[in-house]
């Protein structure tokens, strides 16, 4: 397809990255760069990448991922057209060490693929299912945590990122970001469709800046996000995926950075969450449970 933009954005990074962006980008107008005055943070590179790109869709990659497949974008372009459909997800490989995960047929596959089928095709109000990793027989629920991978209609994520607002992408956030974008994008479609058609590599990258970032950073930025994703539920039965999403990243992510500030964050969420009458006594005692084993 040669009717594409290469839209790069430079979140005002330290290597070489820029320079060999402008130099690819001699050969290729396809390619514009927007460059941060300084580092912002991955929620506002890609907000401020949605919002300034000028196709009728938007598909966005991380800068140590990529396409593999020459034919992607036209079919995704094309499947999209012909159902009218806000949301293509297509199947990836996953490089994590030295091993391969391909999505959709190898028994180890990321879990928010497992109930996804070729060719699915669901228009709202189902389509949240398809938002949600479903992990012990339905009851426990974690939302999808990946942008890339999706084909999406481009106004309908750019309305997307309006709700979240600029108070919130101005936040410099670098770490689960995706979730909060995916929880919100899937409430604005109105249809998604699933192709297991291999289109990327998602490499888990040791030295990406989620994984090399500061406990206490990524702690502070998980409650960040369950946090707005809270505000956006409070007032629906939906409201209890935040206790799914704070009992599964406790050990692992919040304790580990729980330091004075970061714990006020989180007695301050709990307090808040245990006084709505939409979470069931069982997740409140979660919640409480959380508290105790601090």
């Amino acid at each position: 397809m040669i009717d594409i933009e290469i839209l790069v954005v430079d979140d005002h990074s330290k290597d070489n990255s820029l320079k060999i962006i402008k130099k690819l980008k001699r050969n290729d107008k396809r390619i514009k760069v927007i460059r941060n005055n300084k580092n912002k943070g991955a929620l506002y590179a890609k907000s401020i990448g949605i919002l300034k790109s000028t196709g009728k869709f938007i598909m966005i990659l991380d800068s140590d991922d990529m396409f593999v497949n020459k034919d992607l974008f036209n079919l995704c372009f094309n499947e999209a057209i012909k159902d009218s459909i806000d949301i293509i997800e297509f199947s990836g490989l996953w490089l994590y060490q030295d091993k391969f995960y391909l999505n959709g047929t190898l028994p180890k596959i990321p879990l928010y693929l497992r109930f996804k089928k070729n060719n699915d095709f669901v228009k709202q109000p189902q389509l949240s299912r398809f938002l949600y990793r479903i992990i012990d027989e339905n009851k426990y629920k974690l939302i999808d945590g990946f942008l890339t991978g999706k084909c999406i209609k481009a106004n309908v994520l750019k309305n997307t990122m309006k709700v979240i607002g600029k108070k919130i992408y101005n936040k410099k956030i670098n770490y689960g970001d995706d979730r909060l974008i995916n929880f919100l994008l899937f409430k604005k479609a109105k249809s998604f469709k699933f192709i297991k058609k291999f289109g990327y590599i998602y490499n888990y990258n040791n030295l990406s800046i989620t994984h090399i970032n500061k406990t206490d950073n990524n702690c502070h930025d998980e409650l960040f996000n369950i946090e707005h994703i809270y505000k956006y539920t409070q007032f629906t039965n939906e409201s209890e995926v935040v206790t799914y999403e704070l009992c599964h990243r406790f050990k692992k992510i919040l304790k580990p950075g729980l330091n004075t500030k970061n714990l006020e964050y989180l007695y301050n969420l709990i307090r808040h969450i245990l006084k709505n009458k939409y979470i069931s006594n069982a997740n409140k005692n979660k919640l409480i449970n959380i508290i105790m084993e601090r």
